[in-house]
């Protein structure tokens, strides 16, 4: 791969990949910030090592790193609770119990989440965790806001059966 070749190649590799793993980011994390900032250093790592990579297999490549960014971030926010939660000390058993309860409703509300169909799940991160108005969504996924409107209604539909029982 010559020089000239490696800066297109690049921009091809860029504008072929760089949604795809945006989005995939954004699945896995639920974090539509952290997902873009994630995909730019999932890029970099890219262009360090652009004279090594395989056309064939770029791609499986660039979801590994992406995977891997994605595992260390969740390593990294294992640790910080583990301190959290050592470095405070519970009043009573029922700050343990209570917590207990909301780590096992956040427990069943991932799973929830993850069975969600994939447009409705991001739809639903988005105005949910985001904080992004229906309109904002549609404009960002391209989608009218009638159809944000109606992904978020089913998403809830499908949370409520699924934590139904949570009371």
């Amino acid at each position: 791969m010559t020089v000239g070749h490696t800066e297109i190649w690049f921009r091809e590799v860029f504008d072929r990949f760089f949604e795809q793993l945006r989005h995939y980011l954004y699945y896995l994390s639920g974090d539509l910030h952290w997902a873009e900032d994630a995909v730019q250093e999932v890029f970099i790592i890219l262009w360090e090592k652009r004279y090594f990579i395989d056309d064939e297999t770029v791609g499986s490549y660039l979801y590994k790193i992406a995977r891997n960014l994605f595992l260390k971030r969740k390593r990294h926010e294992e640790v910080e609770l583990r301190f959290l939660k050592e470095a405070t000390e519970p009043g009573t058993d029922n700050t343990v119990t209570h917590q207990l309860e909301l780590d096992e409703f956040d427990l069943q509300l991932q799973a929830a989440l993850s069975r969600l169909p994939s447009g409705c799940r991001t739809v639903f991160l988005m105005s949910r965790m985001e904080e992004m108005s229906n309109r904002q969504i549609a404009e960002n996924m391209q989608i009218s806001v009638k159809a944000v409107e109606k992904q978020i209604t089913k998403a809830l539909k499908i949370l409520k059966a699924s934590l139904g029982d949570q009371k």
